[in-house]
């Protein structure tokens, strides 16, 4: 049971080299005083150093670290999902959350679709080292889950929540399977994170850590995410181990 950290890896730009030196840097610190990294791919359809060389890189620096990934399936053939399955084995990732993920310029759609890529991989047992995972909305229609439940997934990572009410909601209804809410780090420097995702960082900000306790307590695991603000984030995780 941890709080786990959601790290964004940097865009592909003339500094990637740099930004990777930094990048690596706040995830060695930052392994130190959380439970496991989540290392995201291409948010919001930019471009960004791929997860799998991060995490090999990670796992080098700071052996045994936890490590899950994102996959996002949009833009991949089969033969393309099937390769970043086997490069995410070959990292050491233990576990992966499958989404369509955002539109990406000059890529045209695959035809894929995560609960499917989900199903297939199970099937063929393609990916038996790894849990995989689906997302659910943060305000979820249970009757309009049949394809996600019917995938098998190892559970559910959710989209950004603002209530220990959603989340017990959650856990009520989808008993056999495990739930991983997100919660945005409250931050006035992650408010335009908040404002993109329309969340009130206000309903929850004051009393942060008993807000995350509560949602710990039901789940036994919580992401964090701050993309403004990793200075404040990691004082926090510093101070509040599980």
């Amino acid at each position: 049971m941890a709080l786990l950290y959601e790290a964004n890896p940097p865009k592909l730009d003339g500094n990637g080299a740099g930004a990777m030196g930094r990048f690596m840097e706040r995830l060695r610190d930052v392994s130190d005083v959380c439970g496991g990294i989540h290392i995201t791919e291409n948010v919001l359809g930019m471009r960004r150093i791929s997860p799998i060389l991060v995490g090999r890189r990670l796992r080098d620096v700071v052996p045994g670290v936890t490590m899950t990934l994102t996959m996002r399936v949009r833009d991949k053939s089969p033969a393309d999902t099937n390769a970043f399955v086997d490069g995410a084995v070959e990292a050491g990732f233990s576990g992966m959350l499958v989404v369509a993920g955002d539109p990406a310029p000059n890529s045209p759609p695959s035809g894929q679709v995560p609960s499917g890529v989900v199903r297939r991989l199970l099937r063929d047992r393609l990916a038996p080292e790894l849990d995989l995972y689906l997302s659910i909305p943060a305000k979820p229609d249970y009757a309009a889950m049949a394809s996600k439940l019917d995938a098998s997934p190892k559970g559910f990572i959710t989209q950004v929540i603002q209530s220990p009410g959603q989340v017990e909601s959650m856990v009520a209804h989808l008993p056999k399977y495990d739930i991983l809410p997100i919660v945005l780090y409250p931050s006035p420097k992650n408010q335009k994170a908040a404002a993109f995702l329309g969340i009130d960082m206000g309903a929850y900000s004051h009393g942060f850590g008993g807000f995350i306790r509560r949602i710990h307590d039901v789940t036994g695991n919580v992401l964090v995410t701050s993309p403004g603000d990793y200075a404040s984030l990691y004082e926090f995780l510093s101070k509040n181990r599980y």
